[in-house]
């Protein structure tokens, strides 16, 4: 064939494929005209059974939490032990998360999210069924945990890439804050109903409890719709040698900052968090309760500006700002803590500085999905995935370095301060001052 028609029928092909992309991006924003009213995301039917499912779901993961650490306490009474299976549970996602990530991005997501649920609960209740029948060993344990470990990111890389085809452009942060209240609900009340749980019942029949949860967000995803995807060698060197989602990530300036934002958040709360038990015991006289409390207040003012508050933050047109204005708060808000010797007056500022810092990862989830391909979606939020699996653990490693040298108000403040050098940061670059709501 002659080169020039080979040219041409080649022109013709991408013009058609960019016609049929710019089509379906539009009948899948649903965008409202302007001036119009959002609706709720839960008014989309496949959305409503989605976080129904991810309710249920991380609920079960609050109990597996604290059933099976326990579980594993009274079979080894080590210390070692426990920490051993948190480091099985969270270290296998740095690898597999940016492979979960192109897989998401290649197969229809409910698939790959509904055998990730189905293949853990498996995992789960496989754990009492072994020790019901006498056959069960540590090994074994640290085993189906790196397994568990291992398909975790499916999930949670799979809600990030489905929420924006599911809901409207302008619903989107509505959506992933709903996201979030399931996780900090359960967060809130599963470790405290697990207790009592283990307490009347036992570790492994909460266990096969959370195997329960995972067959019914299976059930949830599998029943999400197929969505258009585009075909091989037509995505622009956006998808072609994406490095599982790294180079889009390092050649996106805006994304690149939102991920070094968020490690850098994750870092700052694992720091503060790890000094919070001596805080409680040292400065305040409350003891072990006394931190529970705290922690509590902290979740209680997430879930609370999650579902009554964050639209303020999360609903402004110049997001770079708000995303700024909420790591400023997050920090200042934690700073009375140097001061402040009575329990309740703690448990005050934590509800607040909860309150202020609960937006960020809703505000900046929705800017990255904003700013990201969708059909590359999958690569970059696994990539992110582990990259910021790092993040919380090592700010409680650093922490934990400190406490030995400085007082627990001190550490702290550390994080306190991070948090506004990094709202100046926001502040100052021309990159995050210039998001807005409808970047993309």
């Amino acid at each position: 064939m002659h080169p020039h028609i080979q040219q041409h029928l080649a022109k013709q092909r991408r013009d058609q494929f960019l016609r049929e992309a710019a089509a379906y991006r539009l009948s899948t924003s649903k965008a409202p005209v302007k001036g119009a009213a959002v609706s709720s995301p839960l008014e989309h039917p496949a959305f409503r059974r989605l976080w129904l499912g991810l309710i249920i779901s991380r609920m079960g993961d609050a109990l597996t939490i604290v059933a099976l650490t326990w579980f594993v306490l009274q079979l080894t009474g080590s210390g070692l032990a426990i920490g051993l299976l948190v480091l099985c549970f969270q270290l296998p996602a740095m690898v597999s998360s940016p492979l979960i990530g192109k897989l998401l991005d290649r197969c229809q997501p409910h698939i790959i999210m509904s055998l990730d649920n189905f293949w853990r609960a498996a995992i789960i209740a496989a754990l009492p069924l072994l020790y019901w029948s006498g056959n069960l060993r540590l090994w074994m344990v640290y085993g189906l945990a790196l397994c568990a470990g291992t398909l975790a990111p499916a999930t949670e890389v799979g809600m990030r890439v489905v929420i924006p085809r599911l809901v409207s452009w302008k619903e989107l942060e509505r959506a992933n804050a709903l996201s979030s209240i399931s996780w900090d609900a359960a967060t809130l009340v599963g470790p405290a109903l697990a207790g009592f749980l283990v307490f009347y019942f036992n570790a492994p029949a909460v266990l096969l409890l959370d195997a329960a949860t995972f067959v019914f967000m299976g059930m949830m995803a599998s029943s999400l719709p197929r969505l258009a995807q585009a075909r091989n060698g037509e995505l622009g060197i956006q998808g072609k040698r994406a490095w599982l989602g790294f180079s889009a990530i390092i050649n996106t300036r805006s994304v690149l900052w939102l991920t070094v934002l968020t490690l850098l958040f994750l870092f700052a709360q694992g720091m503060a968090e790890v000094a919070m038990p001596l805080y409680s015991l040292r400065t305040l006289g409350a003891g072990s309760a006394g931190y529970g409390l705290l922690m509590s207040a902290f979740g209680a003012g997430s879930l609370l500006a999650l579902a009554l508050l964050s639209q303020r933050w999360v609903g402004r047109e110049r997001q770079g700002i708000a995303l700024a204005m909420i790591l400023f708060f997050s920090g200042v808000l934690l700073l009375p803590l140097l001061l402040i010797r009575s329990l309740p007056v703690a448990l005050v500022v934590m509800v607040l500085a909860g309150c202020a810092a609960a937006p960020f990862y809703v505000v900046e989830q929705t800017l990255t999905q904003r700013l990201v391909h969708e059909q590359v979606r999958g690569q970059v939020f696994g990539a992110r995935g582990a990259l910021n699996v790092a993040g919380y653990p090592l700010g409680g490693a650093v922490g934990g370095v400190l406490l030995g040298a400085l007082a627990a108000p001190l550490v702290i403040g550390v994080p306190a301060l991070l948090c506004i050098a990094m709202a100046s940061a926001c502040l100052v670059s021309p990159t995050i001052r210039s998001l807005r709501r409808d970047a993309k």
